[in-house]
């Protein structure tokens, strides 16, 4: 069976009657020191993140396994990145969201605040991964003159605001909030969260 990692072929020898599980780790080990694998195909085909878990345990089922890798640091700024256009494309559709909970489309809005809301929830779950990965706690840096700690504190205690309105179905309030408080936030953490990715690249110091 034909391993490769970042497009060269590895001369270890590898059987396609053990587990795709054994085999990554036999990399890790061997080859890959401080980086990590980021993507998996086996005969050219990428797998998801879902069958890559289910694929684990099992032999591998193809002739040609090819593997990438990455510092973690590159990975942990990329998605710090990609947050942060979720954040701008989101916050550009929140003067309508506000628009519509005060119009016929009001439960649509509500759905697309709690979208907007689970996106905040996925930063708050990303931060200490992406400081795990880069050996940094991210938590504890400045932006703008305040610590990172206090402008997350900032933003949960909005959101709090945004679950009582949607609890009390307070329409009139929610518009309020999401056109004159989330709005600012999402672009400022839109900034926070580029910024932070610029700080962790590989070579940015």
């Amino acid at each position: 069976m034909i391993v490769t990692l970042d497009r060269q072929r590895l001369m270890d020898a590898f059987s396609a009657e053990e587990t795709l599980q054994s085999l990554l780790d036999r990399v890790r080990e061997a080859h890959l020191k401080d980086r990590m694998i980021v993507s998996v195909a086996v005969d050219g085909r990428v797998l998801a993140e879902s069958e890559l878990n289910t694929s684990l345990p099992q032999p591998v089922a193809g002739g040609q396994v090819d593997l990438e890798s990455s510092q973690p640091a590159t990975v942990a700024a990329a998605v710090l990145r990609g947050l942060a256009a979720e954040f701008g494309d989101a916050g550009s559709r929140l003067s309508d969201i506000a628009d519509r909970l005060s119009s016929a489309d009001v439960a649509a809005a509500i759905r697309d605040v709690g979208k907007f809301v689970a996106l905040w929830q996925a930063c708050y779950r990303a931060l200490p991964q992406c400081s795990a990965l880069c050996r940094q706690e991210l938590l504890d840096t400045d932006y703008d003159g305040r610590p990172l700690k206090d402008r997350l504190d900032e933003l949960i205690g909005k959101l709090s605001e945004v679950r009582a309105a949607l609890e009390a179905r307070d329409t009139v309030l929610l518009a309020d909030l999401v056109r004159y408080e989330l709005a600012p936030l999402a672009q400022k953490w839109q900034d926070i969260l580029n910024h932070l990715a610029e700080q962790i690249e590989p070579g940015s110091a």
